[in-house]
């Protein structure tokens, strides 16, 4: 019987409705797999009809290989400098590695960072918060990996986000049937980066369903959620 990851919860309620979560423990995903066939093997045999499958981003990222291993990046003096500002959050480390910001850097370019710490920094004291990530793009805040809590070998990685999020759930959705959701998940937010178009709630209510972050990509190797609505 499918159980909730340590420390979670298996319910939780959203506006008035239940949402069972349950997290699928899979092998150590990596560029070799398809992604079809992870949801086919780890998946399916669980599945019921009207269930939503929940898929972390980094394990979408992974099957297509947007990777970027640590030895092929050099923090640039520019990427040291930036980390000291970082905002310190709890077991997570954010963009607080050296690396991790020059692969920031090396996607938007340094004119485009620098606005954005500039923008950011003049603007924080007023508590205006997140202009960083909204000048830098959705793609740097997609930037995942070199977190010690990772799963090894990908605690060395940084993995970008994935390419064509709404048609990868579409074709989920086209194989199996299935209502499909990418989520870029952590301790801190939660982001829909793409749904199949059947899926039958708002992506904005089952974000809320998903605060908490039921997946699990450490030792639990739980990178996919089933979320099946409880009828009351």
């Amino acid at each position: 019987m499918l159980q909730p990851n340590p420390g979670k919860n298996l319910e939780i309620e959203v506006r008035g409705k239940v949402f069972w979560r349950y997290p699928i423990k899979t092998k150590i995903i990596t560029k070799d797999d398809k992604l079809e066939d992870v949801i086919k093997e780890y998946v399916m045999p669980h599945y019921e009809k009207g269930d939503i499958v929940a898929m972390s981003e980094r394990m979408v990222a992974v099957t297509q290989g947007r990777l970027i291993h640590e030895s092929e990046i050099k923090a640039s003096g520019l990427a040291k400098f930036l980390v000291k500002f970082v905002k310190k959050w709890p077991n997570d480390p954010g963009f607080r590695n050296a690396k991790k910001m020059q692969v920031a850097i090396n996607m938007i370019g340094v004119p485009r960072m620098l606005l954005a710490a500039f923008v950011s920094a003049i603007t924080k004291p007023f508590g205006i918060r997140g202009l960083f990530y909204r000048i830098c793009g959705h793609g740097v805040s997609e930037i995942d990996g070199f977190a010690p809590g990772t799963i090894p070998p990908y605690d060395q990685y940084a993995v970008l986000g994935p390419e064509n999020p709404r048609g990868v759930c579409n074709n989920l959705a086209k194989k199996f049937g299935v209502e499909a959701v990418i989520v870029d998940a952590n301790n801190i937010d939660v982001a829909i980066l793409g749904t199949s178009d059947n899926l039958s709630i708002m992506p904005a209510e089952f974000r809320l369903a998903f605060l908490d972050n039921p997946i699990g990509q450490g030792l639990e190797q739980t990178p996919i959620c089933i979320v099946r609505r409880k009828i009351v």
